[in-house]
Parts: structure tokens; C-alpha cells; sequence
């Protein structure tokens, strides 16, 4: 298998295994998960029938994918396409249309609400769910409420794995990861460490390889470049980070420095998982069940420290206990596979994939 399609696949399974593994105590506090599952906290899936069911975060980052490979496959046969990020209000919309039974029945774009699983409720961001049912699109600079809840960390992920810095520029990539969560999520905080995820995980795999800690200081620059003169509250994003080096520094428990953290608001969240991975770096086993067993938003945290430890490892690095039993595993891998593949028609090419038209064209599957 080619290296970055390995990667691609990783980020997006490690990603759903961290939502699993955190999932089932996202409501718990660390004495909680101690109590229930013993001293050493959750050392693994809490199963259901033998599953392990995503949450809403997944869902959403499935949306992602959907919602890009769409818009591309509109620009590769008409020649023209509608920026991104209104592919991205789009197909939310559509996501939305699973979680309520009184949606509109309108024909959805996203061949995903074919699937009867993504149809059940996984604990949905309220914020996100009240922002789309307004109906028209939150900006950067028009903000559609305060929220800075990790919702749009954790579906930005597909961005940065897309969108290949030959054809298009890092720095729009990495505003497009900003819009993406700034639909939903108003205040600076909620989107400014989706642009710094996409840039992170944009670079683990297209750039040549490097330790995380030499990665997240480059991203780290990427920021403060392209958004401290336009949101202040960058500064206080990458102060979250720079606590995350001095604590993976130190000789402390990893659950003592997450609790130091409380990542419950999304530039916590994102720190939370930088430390896992300074203090893991590479292990994909050990950082995931660190990145769970706290008191804060283990599903979040497990959801971004899986992307980017599964970036780095790629699937092949994901040990198969996280993945047999995975929710979706087959539908996370085959979009995984698209996203790597990119749309294999154009306007002028004879070429005809049947199952490509299938999901991106006609919307069904």
C-alpha cells in the first residue's frame, strides 16, 4: 500500500478508535473511571454486542470527507466548484437530517445518509446542532454564537489529509480547517485549533518525516504567521500548547498532567492531545488510553490524539484490536481510500468509475 494512502487510512481509524475508546466515559470523571473500571482507568473498548460505537465526532469527519470528495468531483466534471467550505454547510446539513426524524425530507447530497447506522444520536454538540438549524452559515468574521466546544477540532481532520500542498496552498488549507469549524463553532477558540490541527496533520503527512515535537513547532510558527494579527486569541491558543511541552517534559503521571490540562473547550482539547503524542510519541496504544482516562472530554481528546498518532504510525501501525470491532470500520476505510484517490474522472477523460458516479454523483450506495 502506498505510505500516504497508509496514513490517510490511519488518521481517519485512529481517529474513530480514540471517539470509541473515550465514548463510553466522556460523562465520567477520573475518579469515576477508576471506580468503574479499576486503578489503572479504561485500558480498552467498553464493547456493545462486540462493538464499539463512534460518537457524533466521528460522524461529523465522515461528513467532512463526504462533503469534499463531492465539491472536487463537481470541480473535476463541470470544470467549476463553489469554494469548499459550502460544500462542507452542505453536507452538515445533511448530517443534521439523520439526528432528527422530522428533518426535511429533501434529497440529501451526502451518499453517508445511506447508511442506517449514522442515523443513530451519538451525543451531538449542542452548539453545533442549534448553530445548523438556524439555517445560514456561521464566518470568522460573523460569528453565529460563543461557542469554542471541540465539535469542529475533531471533524477538520479529512482537510489537511485532502487537500495536497503541490495543488494548493498550505495556508488555504489550513483557513479552509478554520471556516470548516467556524460554521458552527463562533468564538476564535472553537475554530483557531481546527486551522492548527489541519496544518499539523497537513504536515505529518506531506511533509518529509520528523519527530511530532519538530512538527508541532512549525505549525506552531504556521499559526502565529497567518492569525495572531487578525485574532489575539491565537496567543492564548499556543500557551495551551507551549503548557503541553513543559508537562510532557516533566516526570508525572500522564492522568495528573491531563487533569493540569482539563481539556473540556477545544484549544484544551487540542493540547491535551499534543501532549499525549510528546509524551507517546509513536505509540499508538499507550497514547490512546492516556488520551481517555481523565476528567475531561475523553472522547475529544482520544478522537485527535487518535488522528495524529494514526497519521504518524499509519494503519498498519494501528494494532487490529482497535480496529476489528471499530463502528464503520469498512465505510471509514473506503472514504479514507477516496480521500487518497481523489476523483478519477474529469471532463475530459473517457474514464468512468461506476461506483465513484455511485457515491458522488448520483449520492446513493
Amino acid at each position: 500500500m502506498n505510505r500516504k494512502q497508509d496514513q490517510i487510512r490511519g488518521c481517519l481509524w485512529g481517529s474513530a478508535a480514540g471517539d470509541a475508546l473515550g465514548y463510553c466515559v466522556g460523562e465520567m470523571t477520573l475518579a469515576e473511571i477508576r471506580e468503574r473500571f479499576g486503578p489503572e482507568g479504561l485500558r480498552g473498548y467498553d464493547t456493545i454486542n462486540g462493538l464499539a460505537p463512534i460518537s457524533s465526532h466521528t460522524q461529523m469527519a465522515m461528513y467532512t470527507a463526504n462533503g469534499l470528495l463531492f465539491g472536487a468531483t463537481r470541480g473535476a466534471l463541470r470544470g467549476v466548484m463553489a469554494p469548499y467550505v459550502q460544500y462542507l454547510w452542505a453536507f452538515y446539513l445533511d448530517w443534521l437530517k439523520t439526528q432528527h426524524r422530522t428533518a426535511a425530507r429533501n434529497r440529501p447530497f451526502a451518499w453517508l445518509n445511506c447508511i442506517d447506522e449514522l442515523h443513530a444520536r451519538r451525543s451531538p454538540d449542542p452548539a453545533t446542532v442549534y448553530a445548523l438549524e438556524r439555517g445560514y452559515p456561521g464566518t470568522m468574521d460573523e460569528a453565529v454564537n460563543r461557542a469554542r466546544g471541540p465539535a469542529g477540532l475533531t471533524r477538520c481532520p479529512p482537510i489537511g489529509l485532502f487537500l495536497d500542498p503541490k495543488t494548493t496552498r498550505r495556508e488555504e488549507t489550513v483557513l479552509l480547517g478554520a471556516e470548516s469549524a467556524a460554521l458552527t463553532q463562533g468564538d476564535a477558540l472553537g475554530f483557531l485549533p481546527a486551522a492548527m490541527l489541519t496544518d499539523l496533520l497537513s504536515r505529518i503527512v506531506y511533509d518529509p518525516p520528523e519527530s511530532f515535537r519538530g512538527t508541532l513547532a512549525k505549525s506552531c510558527q504556521a499559526m502565529e504567521r497567518q492569525f495572531l494579527g487578525r485574532f489575539s486569541q491565537t496567543g492564548a491558543m499556543l500557551e495551551q500548547i507551549k503548557l503541553a511541552h513543559r508537562l510532557a517534559r516533566e516526570e508525572m503521571p500522564a492522568t495528573q498532567a491531563l487533569e493540569k490540562l482539563n481539556p473540556t473547550d477545544a484549544p484544551s482539547v487540542l493540547a491535551g492531545a499534543c501532549y499525549v503524542c510528546l509524551r507517546f510519541p509513536g505509540d499508538f496504544d499507550r497514547g490512546l488510553v492516556a488520551a481517555v482516562n481523565h476528567s475531561g472530554a475523553s472522547a475529544a481528546v482520544g478522537a485527535v490524539a487518535g488522528a495524529i498518532l494514526g497519521a504518524q504510525v499509519g494503519a498498519e501501525g494501528i494494532p487490529e484490536f482497535y480496529l476489528e470491532p471499530l463502528e464503520l470500520r469498512e465505510i471509514i476505510g473506503e472514504l479514507a481510500d477516496d480521500l487518497f484517490q481523489g476523483c478519477p474522472m474529469s471532463r475530459n477523460a473517457k474514464l468512468f468509475d461506476d461506483l465513484w458516479d455511485e457515491k458522488y454523483i448520483q449520492r446513493t450506495h
